[in-house]
């Protein structure tokens, strides 16, 4: 899959998803039959709309405090990364290690 075609792919609705208590947690990379896109999102439920959980999961992963104006660009970049790097290793890698290394190469 094109990097184009995945990027627009992953402009993901965040307020939209929120308001009906589901987050965006991860991106997963492999082979599936049941789709021709060789990622998946992997979407949890939150209680109670928690509208800074995105920050809060960056601050866990890496440390650091991301301004609220740019969470959800931060988020889908660091969802893209983990894309890239799982494709060119063809494995699936955590999204721990896509928002490091997103952070170490790219900075936030």
């Amino acid at each position: 899959m094109d990097k184009e075609k995945v990027i627009a792919e992953i402009d993901i609705n965040y307020d939209s998803l929120l308001k009906q208590g589901l987050v965006v947690i991860d991106l997963r990379y492999r082979e599936y039959s049941c789709t021709k896109n060789s990622y998946k999102f992997v979407v949890g439920r939150i209680e109670n709309n928690e509208g800074d959980v995105y920050i809060n999961m960056i601050k866990e992963l890496t440390g650091v405090v991301v301004e609220n104006t740019k969470v959800y660009d931060v988020w889908s970049k660091i969802l893209l990364h983990k894309y890239e790097m799982s494709a060119t290793l063809n494995r699936d890698i955590s999204i721990k290690v896509a928002a490091l290394d997103y952070l170490e190469t790219k900075g936030i």
